[in-house]
This record gives structure tokens, C-alpha cells and sequence, in this order.
């Protein structure tokens, strides 16, 4: 799937969708980037609803459940593409913990900059070439790059006060992403890193005023929640697929976050099965 980079008119594909029925909450194998020039709708990321009113970027992380509802066509693009289309200074802004997944523009040079690079991968996403590949990698780096001031703002609201404390973050995070399933103690993470605990800690602190430790199992929490709500597996799987092989520990663990078991949890809510990679 890393070799995808589709590019779709967001009226376009919002009849498409139309078309299939109601659609329902779903995640993707890849990354997404809705930026919506004019128009309204609604937003759902796991669970959290928000109006959008255009112009908005949407940055929707591969595995997120979602589903986005105009009101109306929209004007604008997504993008559909896999992970190596992501260059590394990139990767932070589809992040869990320090990214935003909806992220509001002003009306300004900033959204005609955005719109000319969105066309650009337009023209050139029709072109199924090899040549095209290399382009659409750098339009796409272009296009990030030009809004990450704005990510940062509205995603860190000025927690980060260091350059090498918010590289150090971000490499834990990517980190993180890749071991959270095998790896729980915070020393294997100081490790990879090449830093001492404690200096992990202290940055930890400074970009979200959280330990190490909480972050990880937080992100293990998410985890778990998403398959609750969005599959079939039961509860033993579930905490399988996490690196916990005690059911009962899983169990107690997901209590002591949630104030819920598992199992309460999924039958509190409605089990909504995530749809297929058409939906947007």
C-alpha cells in the first residue's frame, strides 16, 4: 500500500460516496489530506466531532477511524497516499498524540499557495507514470511543509520551546507508532532514541506535561478503543494484537483508564464495522 497516491476532487468523490449509500465511520491502510476550500460539513475522528468550515485541512493518520459528512459539494482535494510519499520532517503532522486532526485556515496567501501545489498534484496524480512518482513526492512534501507552521500553532498551542526537545518528541512518537503493540517499558524507547530516561521524561513533560510512560499506554488505550468499537475481534484477541497475553490484565488495565471493562465499553456503544477503502 506504500505505493499509492491517488488524488480526487472532493465533489467528485463525495458523489461517489452518495452513490454507495450511507456511509459509516472507517479507517484506511494509508494516510489522507482533505483541504477544503470553501464549504461546511462535519468531521468525525474516533468518536470526536467537529464542524469544519472551509477553508480546512483535514489530516487523517493511516488506522484512524473517520467519517466526513458535507453539507453540500465541496470545493477542493484529498489525497490518498502510503507511507513513503512522507519525508521525515514530515511524518510528525499524522502523529496520534501531537498532531491536529482538523486544522482551520485563514483566508490568505497561505490558501492560494496551498490551492496552486493541490492542483499541481491534480494535474500530475492523472499522469501513471514513474517520472510522475519522484514529482507527486515532492509536491505533496511542498504542500506539508507550507502549512506545518500552522500545524505546529494549532497542535502544540507554544508547549514546545526547543528545537532538539521537539525532535527528540517527535522521534518517540514515530517510534512509539512502530513498537507500542511489543514494547512498554519506557527504557526500550530511551534506548532507541539514544537518550537517558530521564531526558526523555523531561521532554516528554515539556511538549504534553505527561511521563513516558502514560503517553505509551495511552496510545495502547487508543488502540484498544478503536478495535472495541470498530471490529469484531473479542476481547481476548484484542489484547493479543496489544502484547498483552493476560486477559485479566488487559482487562484491569483498560478499566483503570476508562472507568469501564472491554466489555461494558463495546456493548455501551453502538459496534459500528469500518467500511471499505471507497468511503471517504
Amino acid at each position: 500500500m506504500d505505493t499509492l497516491f491517488t488524488v480526487w476532487p472532493l465533489n467528485e468523490r463525495s458523489n461517489l460516496n452518495w452513490r454507495m449509500g450511507n456511509p459509516v465511520p472507517h479507517s484506511h491502510p494509508f494516510h489522507q489530506v482533505f483541504f477544503i476550500r470553501e464549504g461546511t460539513g462535519t468531521h468525525w475522528v474516533d468518536g470526536v466531532e467537529t464542524r469544519i468550515h472551509g477553508p480546512w485541512v483535514m489530516l487523517v493518520a493511516k488506522g484512524k477511524t473517520h467519517l466526513y459528512l458535507p453539507d453540500v459539494e465541496d470545493d477542493g482535494w484529498m489525497f490518498d497516499f502510503g507511507e513513503d510519499f512522507l519525508d521525515s520532517d514530515a511524518s510528525w503532522v499524522f502523529s496520534d498524540f501531537l498532531a491536529t486532526s482538523n486544522l482551520p485556515l485563514p483566508q490568505d496567501e497561505l490558501v492560494q499557495q496551498a490551492s496552486v501545489l493541490a492542483r499541481l498534484m491534480w494535474d500530475m496524480g492523472k499522469v501513471k507514470t514513474d517520472e510522475s512518482r519522484p514529482v507527486l513526492r515532492h509536491l505533496l512534501s511542498a504542500f506539508l511543509h507550507l502549512l506545518q507552521s500552522r500545524i505546529r500553532e494549532q497542535a502544540q498551542h507554544n508547549q514546545t520551546h526547543r528545537t532538539s526537545d521537539f525532535k527528540l518528541f517527535q522521534a518517540f512518537l514515530r517510534q512509539l507508532d512502530d513498537s507500542f503493540t511489543r514494547e512498554k517499558e519506557v527504557e526500550f524507547y530511551a534506548r532507541q532514541l539514544r537518550c537517558t530516561t530521564r531526558r526523555l521524561g523531561a521532554v516528554c513533560k515539556l511538549v504534553l506535561g505527561k511521563t513516558p510512560q502514560v503517553i505509551i499506554q495511552e496510545r495502547c488505550m487508543l488502540e484498544a478503543k478503536r478495535l472495541l468499537l470498530h471490529t469484531d475481534q473479542s476481547i481476548q484477541q484484542i489484547a493479543a494484537s496489544l502484547g498483552c497475553e493476560d486477559q485479566s490484565n488487559f482487562t484491569k488495565a483498560f478499566r483503570k483508564a476508562t472507568g469501564e471493562t472491554p466489555t461494558r465499553f463495546r456493548k455501551s456503544r453502538d459496534l459500528v464495522q469500518p467500511g471499505s477503502t471507497e468511503a471517504m
